[in-house]
Order: C-alpha cells, then sequence, then structure tokens
C-alpha cells in the first residue's frame, strides 16, 4: 500500500503545507507584479488610470500585496524584491515538505515546478532551473498524459540553454497534444477525424511547433529550423504568430541557412548600438569572409560603410565600398536588384555620402572636387537627390543652360527641398531663361518664385 499512498495523517499534513506554499507563492508572484507596477507606473496615460489600477487590484493576494507596498511606501526596488523572494523561497519550502509527507501529491510537484521557475526567472539562480527541471520529469513520470508539462520543462530547458532536451520535450509535448485530443472531445459528439482535429488546443499547437523551429536554430539544423516554421506558419491563427514565424524565417535565410553568421551579425549590431565602432567594424570585416551569398555580402559592406564615413573617418573607403555596392543595382538585369528590399537604404546612403562629401568640399573653395561629388549622387534615384541638382544648379551658374537643368530637375521634386533651397533654384531657373532668351518660361518660374517668397511672409 506504501507504493499507492499514504495514510490519512500524513495526506491532511501535505495538504496544510502545500496551501501555505500556495499562499506564499501567490504573495511572491504578485509581490513582483506590483514591483513591475511600480516601475512601470510613470508610463501609464492619465486616462489609462482606472484601468490599470483595476488590473492592479485583482484577486485577494494582490490585494495583499498592494497593501503590503503601501503599508511601506519608502521601500525601494532592492526591498521589495528581497520581500518577494522570502516568500517564494518559502513557498519552496512548504511544497517541499508537502512532498516528503506525500510523495504522490502530483498539484504539490507542479507548484514546486512553478516556484523553481520564479525564482530562476526573477533571481538569476541556475540551480533552480535545474531543480524545476527535475521536479517536472518526476511529475511526467507520474502522469504522462499531461502536454504542458512537457512544454513547461522543454521552456526550462531552453532557460538552461540545453536546446537537445528542450527541442525532445517540445516534439513529445506536441505528440501527446495530438494523441490526447480524442479525450477532449465532447461526449454528445461522435468520435471520427473532424471532431478530434477540432478539440486540438491550436494555440499550444502552433507554440510547441515553434519552439521546436527556436531549438533547431540554436542547434544550427536550418533545414529542420525551416521545416517547423513552415508547419507553425500554417497553424498561426493570429497576425502576431504569422510575422513571428516570418522573421524567423527571414532571420535564417539571412544568409543561405548559414545560422552563424546571422548570429554573428546580431551581436556586431549590438556592438554598434554600444558604440563599439571599431570593434564592430574589425568584426564586419570578418564576417565578410564568411558569408555565403552576394546578397548578406552587399548588406554587410553597407553597414560597414556607414560606420567608416559617420564614426571612423574613412570617408574615402566608406565611399568606394558604397560605390561598388550601388554598382551591382544599376547594372542588374537579373530583376534580383528590385527584389532586395535593402536597394532603396543603400541608395540613399550612396547619395548621402556624396552630397554631404560635396558640401565640405565646397567648404574648402574645392570646387570641381564638390561638383564632381554632386554629380556622383544626382547618378542614383536617392530621396533627397533634388539637393544635389540645386547645388549642381550653384555651380553651372555660368554654364545658363546646364544651370537650368540642374534647376529643372530639383524643383521637379519639390518635396525633396527646404523653402530657401526652392527659392534658390527658382532664382537660378529665371536668370538662367532670361540668358537663353526663353522669357515666357522665365516669367511662369517668376510667377512661382513670387508664390513661393509669400508663404515665407
Amino acid at each position: 500500500s506504501r507504493e499507492l499512498f499514504v495514510e490519512w495523517r500524513r495526506q491532511h499534513l501535505a495538504e496544510q503545507a502545500a496551501e501555505r506554499g500556495e499562499t506564499q507563492f501567490q504573495i511572491g508572484d504578485e509581490l513582483l507584479k506590483a514591483l513591475e507596477q511600480r516601475v512601470d507606473q510613470a508610463a501609464v496615460p492619465p486616462e489609462d488610470t482606472l484601468k490599470a489600477i483595476e488590473e492592479f487590484n485583482r484577486g485577494a493576494q494582490h490585494l495583499l500585496a498592494l497593501k503590503q507596498l503601501g503599508n511601506n511606501p519608502a521601500l525601494d526596488e532592492a526591498t521589495l524584491r528581497q520581500q518577494a523572494f522570502v516568500h517564494l523561497d518559502s513557498a519552496r519550502f512548504f511544497f517541499e515538505q508537502a512532498i516528503r509527507l506525500n510523495p504522490f501529491d502530483r498539484k504539490a510537484r507542479h507548484w514546486l515546478a512553478r516556484t523553481y521557475q520564479q525564482l530562476a526567472k526573477n533571481f538569476l539562480h541556475k540551480e533552480n532551473w535545474v531543480k524545476a527541471a527535475e521536479t517536472l520529469e518526476k511529475l511526467i513520470r507520474m502522469d504522462r498524459g499531461q502536454h504542458g508539462l512537457y512544454a513547461t520543462l522543454g521552456q526550462v530547458y531552453m532557460a538552461l540553454e540545453d536546446w537537445d532536451k528542450a527541442l525532445r520535450n517540445f516534439r513529445t509535448a506536441e505528440q501527446v497534444l495530438r494523441e490526447t485530443a480524442v479525450f477532449r472531445v465532447p461526449e454528445d459528439q461522435p468520435l471520427n477525424d473532424s471532431t478530434i482535429a477540432a478539440a486540438l488546443d491550436s494555440s499550444a499547437l502552433f507554440l510547441y511547433t515553434y519552439y521546436q523551429g527556436e531549438n533547431y536554430i540554436h542547434l544550427y539544423q536550418a533545414d529542420s529550423a525551416l521545416a517547423a516554421f513552415e508547419r507553425a506558419g500554417k497553424l498561426a491563427r493570429t497576425e502576431n504568430d504569422r510575422e513571428s514565424v516570418q522573421a524567423s524565417v527571414e532571420w535564417i535565410n539571412w544568409d543561405g541557412g548559414n545560422i552563424y553568421a546571422s548570429e554573428f551579425r546580431d551581436q556586431l549590431l549590438e556592438l554598434v548600438d554600444k558604440g563599439e565602432y571599431e570593434k564592430a567594424a574589425d568584426g564586419f570585416q570578418l564576417l565578410l569572409k564568411r558569408l555565403r551569398t552576394e546578397r548578406a555580402r552587399r548588406e554587410i559592406r553597407w553597414r560597414l560603410a556607414l560606420l567608416e564615413f559617420t564614426f571612423l573617418g574613412r570617408e574615402d573607403q566608406a565611399l568606394e565600398r558604397m560605390r561598388e555596392v550601388v554598382k551591382f543595382y544599376q547594372t542588374d538585369t537579373t530583376g534580383t536588384a528590385l527584389a532586395d528590399t535593402l536597394y532603396r537604404e543603400y541608395y540613399n546612403t550612396y547619395g548621402t555620402m556624396c552630397h554631404n562629401l560635396g558640401l565640405k568640399a565646397l567648404k574648402q573653395k574645392k570646387l570641381r572636387t564638390a561638383l564632381a561629388y554632386f554629380m556622383q549622387a544626382v547618378e542614383i534615384p536617392w530621396k533627397q537627390q533634388a539637393k544635389s541638382y540645386v547645388e549642381i544648379a550653384k555651380l553651372s551658374i555660368n554654364n545658363p543652360r546646364r544651370a537650368a537643368e540642374a534647376a529643372e530637375k530639383a524643383l521637379a521634386h519639390r518635396e525633396q527641398l527646404a523653402h530657401e533651397e526652392t527659392i534658390q533654384a527658382l532664382r537660378i531657373m529665371i536668370e538662367s531663361l532670361k540668358r537663353l532668351g526663353r522669357f515666357q518660361e522665365a516669367a511662369e518660374y517668376y510667377r512661382q518664385y513670387r508664390e513661393q517668397s509669400a508663404l515665407a511672409n
């Protein structure tokens, strides 16, 4: 009988311990939520305050947590976190006591696993993740019919970065979910493929499949990951789910399934965000040697050129690098260029570099050099191309035909120009057309000039 149950007195004591554990867990959990609420309170718009308070006041334990906060308004975040830890650790003690009294108490084991997870997640204690995994493994041995237990264990192993075990548990979670769906068919309905399929928890099925893909990524198995995400995409029910799947697929395919390269790129972008530009540039140089596809190489050349031009003082090197990138799109006849979503970014970067170098040359009184840069800038359609045409028109003032042509092209995209630039282009246009004897056209532009000038007043 000892292998089936324990005596009633021990069961009763175990229940009491478990109840005390639940209370301590709820208080600790709600204290953490209340602490998060305190941190985020400043971000809540005034019109949402009532809603926030209503959400904040749900449940008796939540009220208890709020009471503790309210009675101690001067407590800092560290002290509040310590209070939460004390309650969660007390919960751990009571659940462990309950299990010692009654090893068959599955509910207590489940609560203990949750407690270990909270301790690990909020207080960064790796040993608690390990204990959570051990507790869930024992719980699964007692009940192999709960797909959620396998999924929870999969999440714990992901936190431990044991990707193989995490993958195995998410696959088992999917299998158990599918094979136990028959038991969730309502009794008033027949048992057939249609009713069993309808009884499947589609949200859980999506998540289990999606996380299989995530773990395949960590195992550097691109093809298996893509297959998992393809299945997940068909199971997605919301736009957010579909976007998550698509983002993962694009991330894997960034360099033709070269997951190492995608990871390295992300690490380098983090260095850029931290302002470690020299280190990031060295990394981009190294990454270029490891890439499989030309498309990925073009993107990294672009990112490297941005660093060189903007932060590292290597303007000529950056411009030459971007010239090679842009050249591909100018000469492409296969349609590859238009299919690349980044080509406009490349054009804008190259155009901006050329234009800024032209302005720099103007300040140095190097007029020929400046004109050459502005001419390079207008070779491609970038978002402020009209500004470069204005500068060309100003530098070409002694050649009325050339000045008029440049000013006309600038005015064709007035939305790219500031008010003063528009005025400058109109003045050049009027003067150049008058010198060319095209008085009627000059008069029309003069009317536009007066209208534009009136706007400034």
